[in-house]
């Protein structure tokens, strides 16, 4: 095991972190003065209350900087976001307003009362910087690892799909350098099922739980993930013991991808501890958001189509032979069949092109074919900028599509869908959705499946946003579309 590199990951951790949150607190009390008592600053130098702010807003980041450390903040094992993270940071926050409410109660003041607007403006600001500061330290942290060589390996406990699908997420995750050393047997090394077998192409399974301090050493392991249930309550507590001297994180997997992590509550209920589910269902409230997020957007949208549609048009129709708008027929809400509507992409009668549509209908492959020889040079374009899809803002206001949701499927495609995935046939189907911003067409078919499934299961306002926001990036950078 390799404690020096874990030892340095810490250090640069903790002093990258630290210099940040000293320059964004110091820039969000200096935020919140301007904002409170305006930009001119220099008029106000020579009066004596601008002591008491310089005075207050050192005492606020001192105390704001302590707490944060004894609330081990700047712990590496912290650099994941979770609302508990959020929590703790705004419960700092308050804390730190406090202790100047409180350090003002003591000093002497008589030509001047303490704002409470400046309060408010320095509580919301550290938040803000506090958690956006996060999100940058994560990244430039990630990129010092790299630059080092530092990689996070990771050793998974259980052979199963569970396993593989973390195997799989922790692979993606470019900012965690992540290296899957490989997966551990928790029994005595029985063979792995067929099914699974081909999945665990590209990891290997090192062995069984009897010799994990082995495989520990050998591939210099710093996290483990338990990600499965075969493990019973004496082999879990052997196995802790077992790995208690080394510096490890470990974490475990509660099956549950399915589920956001903020509708998820961890108790401890007699001793046993508890994962509380909020349920969500579809009621009026979520039906009107959906209508008004529906033909807000879908208006927008509308006006641009219309003033696109001309140039496109005209493109399409020198580019090749046939219409400028395509109708296809597709599987809506609980398995309806709609007509929807995209610009033409490719060559005039694709569909007589036989290999190709078969291929094309091919679960294995899942649906989709990177370098198809029907689409047209302005096709090419159509599909990479995402507008090929700007028509079926139609569809939305006949009201068979929404703008956000599972995306529409073709009746061969829809016809192969196995009944746990038929669930996401149950919402209006989209323009865009989740898995469209999570990848697109380089995500396989099984994970665009699961990430449909944890939109219907975790919809939200929020969620929305973030997909229409994402939504406008990926179309900008023109990523993971063919």
């Amino acid at each position: 095991m390799n404690t020096y590199t874990l030892r340095r990951k810490r250090i640069y951790f903790f002093i990258v972190l630290f210099i940040n949150d000293v320059l964004f607190l110091t820039t969000a009390f200096i935020a919140a003065f301007f904002v409170r008592f305006g930009v001119d600053f220099i008029d106000i130098l020579g009066k004596k209350f601008i002591l008491y702010y310089i005075l207050y807003s050192l005492f606020g980041i001192a105390v704001i900087i302590f707490l944060l450390i004894f609330n081990r903040l700047y712990s590496i094992e912290n650099l994941h976001p979770g609302l508990d993270i959020n929590i703790k940071l705004l419960l700092n926050t308050i804390l730190g307003i406090f202790a100047i409410t409180t350090l003002n109660f003591y000093v002497t003041r008589d030509d001047y009362l303490l704002s409470r607007a400046w309060l408010i403006y320095v509580a919301v600001f550290v938040f803000l910087f506090l958690f956006i500061g996060r999100i940058i330290v994560r990244r430039i942290v990630s990129y010092v690892f790299k630059l080092a060589g530092m990689k996070r390996n990771v050793i998974i406990i259980g052979v199963n799909e569970e396993a593989r699908r973390v195997a799989s997420t922790f692979s993606k995750v470019e900012l965690d350098n992540a290296n899957i050393a490989g997966f551990v047997d928790p029994g005595k090394g029985q063979k792995i099922s067929e099914d699974l077998e081909g999945q665990f192409r590209d990891f290997r399974v090192l062995g069984n739980l009897e010799n994990i301090r082995d495989h520990i050493e050998k591939n210099s392991i710093d996290t483990i993930v338990i990600s499965t249930s075969d493990l019973k309550y004496d082999e879990l507590l052997e196995f802790l013991e077992k790995v208690n001297d080394y510096d490890l994180e470990i974490l475990m997997s509660p099956s549950l991808f399915e589920f956001s992590v903020s509708r998820m509550r961890m108790f401890d209920y007699g001793g046993v501890p508890l994962i509380q589910l909020d349920q969500i269902r579809e009621n009026w409230k979520m039906r009107v958001t959906k209508f008004v997020i529906d033909y807000t957007i879908g208006l927008l949208l509308l006006i641009a189509f219309l003033l696109i549609y001309p140039v496109m048009a005209l493109a399409i129709k020198l580019d090749s032979e046939g219409p400028v708008l395509y109708r296809q027929e597709r599987y809506g809400e609980n398995f309806r069949r709609i007509k929807i509507y995209k610009f033409r992409t490719m060559v005039k009668d694709a569909e007589k092109y036989t290999e190709i549509v078969q291929q094309l209908y091919d679960k294995e492959g899942g649906f989709k074919i990177k370098d198809d020889p029907r689409i047209t040079r302005a096709g090419k374009f159509l599909r990479k900028t995402s507008l090929d899809e700007l028509p079926q803002i139609l569809n939305v206001f006949r009201g068979e599509l929404s703008v956000i949701g599972p995306r529409a499927l073709a009746i061969q495609e829809g016809d192969q869908l196995e009944e746990w995935e038929k669930k996401r046939m149950t919402v209006n189907q989209g323009i865009t959705g989740l898995w469209q911003v999570s990848g697109r067409s380089d995500l396989n078919y099984e994970e665009r499946m699961k990430l449909d499934l944890f939109y219907i299961h975790n919809w939200s306002v929020l969620l929305e946003i973030k997909i229409i926001f994402l939504t406008v990036l990926r179309i900008l950078f023109r990523r993971g579309a063919y």
